[in-house]
């Protein structure tokens, strides 16, 4: 009898510490920090130095990634995917927040200058080299993936009121980029790191969580600037400067 109520105590202390246990990992957060899978930026120059060939250049390969004044932009994807599987992030709920970092190398102006970033809703690849002729598929001024499927509006800028890449829809080809702005980030000063976060930016990689074909990440371009800025992209030699991506998650 007394074997019988001891084996009762144990077996009654270890659901308690096993209740315990799960109680404090209930909402227990982990982060984990990514590098850009790709990063390019489209140069645009003056239209008298705009000539054909060179809106058919490749983009692609740089130690760098600019937005200036008269229309350059860049690109940048964090494919999750695989991290998502690793880490059982099953559930978008899963996602707590979400933070694009990238590092500045250049910004002359002495005034803030404001830059966005939209979900991109067509597929992309990064090129080899900006100054060269552009292969099959390489992102350039004119085209997505160069001979196989053109920008509705060179360089990706076609975009309609209600289209935000929140839907499987959204990703038809009729658009190039998102119409709203998924975050805004104020640059002044360079040798930093500035962040792009905020809902939008984490609902993004929800629904490419559920969706990991649309993830064609962002299009970064000036809302608001009339200087060149530069940051640093995945081919700098400093991998310290790479951009990042940092996730605060929940453990399923």
């Amino acid at each position: 009898m007394i074997k019988k109520v001891i084996k009762l105590q144990v077996w009654f202390i270890y659901f308690m510490l096993l209740l315990l246990y799960m109680l404090a990992n209930v909402g227990k957060t982990e982060e984990i920090i990514l590098s850009a899978t790709q990063d390019t930026s489209i140069i645009i120059r003056p239209k008298d130095q705009m000539n054909h060939q060179l809106k058919n250049y490749s983009a692609g390969g740089e130690p760098s990634l600019a937005c200036s004044e008269i229309g350059s932009v860049f690109f940048v994807v964090f494919d999750t995917f695989e991290t998502f599987e690793k880490l059982k992030i099953l559930d978008p709920q899963q996602i707590v927040s979400v933070e694009i970092s990238l590092y500045c190398l250049q910004s002359e102006s002495k005034k803030s200058q404001q830059i966005i970033a939209r979900r991109v809703l067509l597929p992309w690849k990064e090129g080899k080299q900006k100054f060269s002729s552009a292969e099959k598929n390489d992102l350039t001024f004119n085209s997505c993936l160069h001979r196989s499927l053109t920008w509705n509006k060179p360089p990706a800028q076609a975009m309609l009121k209600g289209i935000n890449g929140d839907r499987p829809s959204d990703y038809n080809g009729s658009e190039d980029i998102a119409h709203r702005i998924d975050a805004l980030t104020k640059v002044k000063g360079l040798e930093k790191r500035y962040i792009w976060k905020g809902d939008f930016i984490t609902s993004a990689f929800r629904f490419w969580l559920i969706n990991p074909d649309y993830n064609y990440g962002h299009l970064f371009a000036f809302r608001d600037g009339s200087k060149t800025v530069k940051f640093a992209s995945k081919e700098h030699p400093n991998p310290k400067f790479h951009p990042t991506l940092k996730i605060l998650y929940r453990k399923n």
